[in-house]
């Protein structure tokens, strides 16, 4: 996702997820960095993730906006190389849509987060109208093509509930860029 969508609305809503971020952030597929400049006072190093070698190079020259010191890791959603209970915050922001087992991402992002911490999540979810999800579930594979992997018909909300954690404030709306990537949710949850 580019700046173009970002100016259309979408910054807005990264910044409005990442006010909830506090102390050590791992960001799990970090991209391009759009995300790196919103983290408020509150964070005091973000780890991003990114699995992609052509990313990381734009990734590296975002982390010089951010406020919190930010070190770039290549790795996957599927194996955080980090200790258990190492992160106050994991972030995954449109990123559950290409992994490629979400319940393993999220188990991941659990054994990462010190008790209590913190999952931040801004992603796109199967839609609730039947004919938009027909759409999804039949265009699913071509999406994927052109969508970097990306499965337009997955309910990242359910997977996270069913990961064991405890959503705590979830937003659902639509973008206005979004064609079948729609519509979207913006939360947290916490571990137990």
């Amino acid at each position: 996702m580019g700046p173009r969508v970002d100016a259309s609305g979408t910054s807005e809503h990264r910044r409005a997820l990442l006010s909830n971020a506090i102390g050590r952030v791992v960001e799990v597929g970090a991209g391009t960095g759009l995300n790196l400049r919103h983290y408020p006072a509150a964070v005091t190093e973000v780890v991003a993730l990114e699995p992609d070698p052509h990313m990381i190079r734009w990734l590296a020259g975002a982390a010089g906006s951010a406020s919190a010191p930010v070190e770039l890791l290549r790795a996957s959603a599927d194996g955080l190389p980090f200790e258990a209970g190492s992160a106050d915050t994991v972030v995954m922001s449109l990123v559950l849509c290409s992994v490629q087992d979400v319940l393993t991402a999220l188990a991941e992002a659990r054994r990462v987060l010190r008790p209590g911490g913190r999952l931040l999540f801004f992603e796109h979810v199967r839609s609730d109208d039947a004919r938009m999800a027909r759409w999804q579930d039949r265009l699913e594979r071509p999406w994927g093509w052109f969508g970097a992997g990306c499965h337009p018909n997955r309910d990242p909300v359910a997977a996270i509930r069913e990961a064991g954690f405890e959503i705590r404030d979830l937003e659902r709306f639509d973008e206005p860029y979004a064609l079948l990537a729609k519509p979207h949710v913006l939360g947290w949850a916490v571990t137990p």
